[in-house]
């Protein structure tokens, strides 16, 4: 009899990331351009398609491919296999996928939304593997989490549980967040935010090694600069940072006390930062959230990388 396998999906606004997993080791991947203006229909067939290249893969291997899942950045009904809506993706608008899908290609189809998909790779093989209780943030353009409770994710009454860049960390006069609200944490922790520090810094002559490192980088400012710039001993950088992990820990201390996670993991391409951000978010947390609960947690980057969403999506296929 041969081995089981499951296949993982990673759904982005610009390209559909698929991978034959076994035991959370990626075998094979395939991509394609995500179908933005097709037709449902016509999505699915993209994605069946891909599906089928991973079967014959398995084959090949000797593997039998037993369920797929899928992390979509959107609102997903995980009891349904319903997309409800996707930002990047209009015409997913209250799309049948797992319906659809599973019929085509004869196989179950599990879908989450994409943080639940990550946290699902790091609960199962990453820097959560054996938690009970974690948090799993990913810090990019926005800030998003997902929750696990006695080792299953928290989904929440009408399936929202989870959006920790809008927890508000200014009541007043804070800034305005995409979501309508002011005062949002990924208002002053995701990206924009870091780069509008570094260009405060910049204009204020603060931040030399980060000017000097702006010119021969073609005067493109990322988030990836300003660690450079910090880690070369810009002070200024080094408080661009500080900054960034504190309004990250003030909302992390919150979450401490309210949820009791033994573990936060955090992923996304602001947590490449490393040292720069956590050290300053596991003070503040030391600080803010009561000692017991503080004491208890334990603070780690995310292990799987940018294969977490696919590894994690395999993962969510072999739930019953």
């Amino acid at each position: 009899m041969s081995a089981s396998c499951q296949i993982g999906f990673d759904v982005g606004g610009t390209s559909l990331k698929a991978a034959l997993v076994a035991e959370g080791q990626i075998l094979e991947t395939v991509s394609a351009e995500t179908p933005v203006e097709q037709s449902q229909a016509e999505a699915v067939a993209v994605m069946a398609d891909l599906i089928e290249q991973l079967k014959k893969a398995a084959a090949q291997r000797d593997l039998h491919v037993t369920g797929v899942g899928m992390g979509i950045a959107g609102l997903v009904d995980y009891t349904r296999g319903y997309v409800i809506t996707a930002p990047n993706l209009p015409n997913w608008k209250d799309f049948s996928l797992a319906e659809q899908l599973s019929a085509k290609v004869g196989l179950g189809v599990k879908l989450d939304n994409d943080v639940r998909a990550m946290a699902m790779g790091e609960l199962a093989y990453g820097a959560g593997r054996g938690a009970r209780h974690m948090l799993c943030l990913t810090v990019g353009t926005g800030v998003g989490s997902a929750i696990i409770i006695n080792g299953e994710i928290y989904r929440g009454a009408s399936l929202t549980a989870g959006e920790f860049g809008h927890v508000m960390v200014i009541a007043e006069g804070g800034r305005s967040c995409g979501c309508g609200n002011r005062g949002c944490l990924e208002t002053v922790a995701g990206t924009e935010a870091i780069l509008s520090l570094g260009r405060r810094y910049l204009e204020r002559g603060l931040a030399p090694v980060l000017a000097e490192k702006l010119t021969q980088n073609g005067g493109q400012l990322t988030p990836k600069l300003i660690a450079e710039a910090a880690l070369a001993g810009d002070m200024g950088c080094v408080s661009l940072w500080n900054e960034i992990g504190h309004w990250l820990g003030i909302a992390l201390a919150g979450a401490v006390n309210f949820i009791n996670p033994e573990q936060i993991v955090i992923g996304g391409g602001i947590a490449q930062a490393g040292a720069l951000l956590f050290d300053p978010i596991q003070r503040v947390i030391q600080f803010h959230a009561f000692e017991r609960p503080a004491q208890a947690v334990k603070l780690m980057p995310a292990a799987l990388g940018a294969e977490a969403g696919m590894i994690g999506a395999a993962a969510l296929a072999q739930q019953a």
